[in-house]
């Protein structure tokens, strides 16, 4: 598809959407919501971006904002709503629009959290905060700005990350976008070798080990952009070899984007991106930068080598005590994944009963391994106080569209173990 063709279908779309102040752009196919957005961004309009597309969610939306209306690219209507469909397929051919420009404080977006620890919250983003991300994300890669290169990404668009490295990124960059979203290592494999340039991934470290353990054959990708969850240093050498790739791993949070990288093979401390610096308020750490209108507070606590490096130690909910012995389930987590034969696991800690000592538990995906073997392979990773009892084996975690756990879903995990 041609940079003259995207402005052709723009401009078609920016006639067909409706005279409201919201949008919320539920298309599927990636080059069909980089059309949406960027016609919604000419109308002056604002993309609501949902953490998933739960008729709760969505009914939620059409409350808290009124004056939206759905955009889709599926059969399926949004009952209640005012919506329009897009099919790209039946767009008529039309003079292509002279390159739109859009001022930086025009709000082109509001993502809202993932809930994994309460309602969701929105965040406001400028169209100059999110342009200025994706420069500064491109400038950790080395690519001259004309390579030709093409992005496929195992995750959604609708989501900060996918957001920003999907889409913002390669427009930034003018490299191509690969429209669909390949789930199984088969697909990711197949879609990487079809693209006639040099190719980038964006994924999630379950995408990630899926493809390690598939043992398909992959073709070399330039840079692997992994975020969501830590990648711990022997899946990221895994995927570096399988990949014959480069692994950058992101780190930000819907308040703020994308505000740090580091290479996992190689550095444990991340890297804040340029123009950005760190700054104590006695509890904790924010991050500032010109196109913030204020120093974003940093929800994970962190531990700051200079202002422009930090090592991370995890969300402040997810740090625990037992028996005066601290640790990190995030740090614990690494540990779990980073088992021979463990595709998925997490660990929980259950609440606390008066007539009990609360123990940790692990539900941990790993077919062919018992509770047994992996028992002791923690053993030799983490301090016996934190072995969980039980572990459960389970077929699959209840991961949601990006990746993440939310505590609800756990919950109910822990009650109805499947094994």
């Amino acid at each position: 598809m041609s940079a003259s063709m995207v402005l052709s279908h723009v401009r078609f779309m920016c006639d067909q959407l409706p005279h409201k102040r919201y949008v919320v752009n539920m298309c599927q196919d990636r080059y069909g919501f980089l059309i949406g957005l960027a016609a919604a961004l000419c109308r002056n309009q604002t993309t609501l971006l949902p953490p998933n597309q739960s008729p709760e969610i969505l009914e939620q939306l059409t409350h808290e904002y009124p004056d939206c209306y759905f955009l889709t690219d599926g059969p399926e209507p949004i009952v209640g709503a005012e919506g329009l469909t897009l099919d790209i397929d039946s767009i008529p051919d039309r003079a292509p629009m002279e390159n739109p420009q859009f001022p930086d404080t025009h709000l082109a977006a509001i993502a809202f959290t993932s809930g994994t620890t309460g309602t969701p919250r929105p965040n406001l983003k400028s169209w100059g905060s999110i342009v200025q991300i994706a420069q500064k994300t491109g400038e950790r890669l080395v690519l001259a700005q004309n390579d030709s290169v093409t992005i496929v990404a195992t995750v959604p668009h609708q989501h900060m990350y996918g957001l920003e490295t999907s889409i913002m990124l390669p427009l930034q960059r003018g490299w191509a976008i690969y429209s669909g979203r390949p789930f199984f290592p088969e697909d990711i494999a197949s879609v990487l070798s079809e693209q006639p340039s040099q190719r980038i991934l964006v994924s999630t470290p379950i995408h990630l080990r899926a493809c390690i353990l598939a043992q398909s054959r992959f073709p070399e990708v330039k840079y692997t952009l992994s975020a969501t969850a830590p990648l711990p240093k022997p899946v990221a050498t895994q995927v570096e070899t399988l990949f014959h790739t480069t692994i950058v791993e992101i780190y930000g949070f819907a308040e703020a984007g994308t505000i740090a990288t580091r290479r996992p093979v190689q550095e444990d401390p991340w890297t804040l991106l340029s123009d950005l610096t760190l700054a104590s308020d006695g509890q904790g750490y924010a991050v500032s930068t010109p196109y913030f209108a204020e120093p974003v507070p940093i929800p994970d606590t962190i531990q700051s080598t200079n202002l422009k490096q930090f090592t991370l130690e995890g969300r402040p909910n997810h740090l625990i005590n037992i028996g005066g012995h601290r640790a990190s389930l995030d740090a614990l987590n690494v540990q779990l994944l980073s088992i021979d034969g463990v595709i998925d696991g997490t660990f929980y800690m259950p609440k606390e009963r008066e007539e009990s000592v609360t123990r940790l538990v692990a539900f941990v995906v790993a077919p062919g391994k018992t509770t047994e073997s992996i028992l002791a392979a923690l053993r030799n990773k983490i301090a016996p106080v934190f072995l969980p009892r039980p572990i459960y084996l389970v077929e699959t975690l209840p991961r949601n569209h990006t990746g993440k756990l939310l505590k609800e879903d756990v919950d109910k995990l822990l009650v109805t173990p499947q094994s």
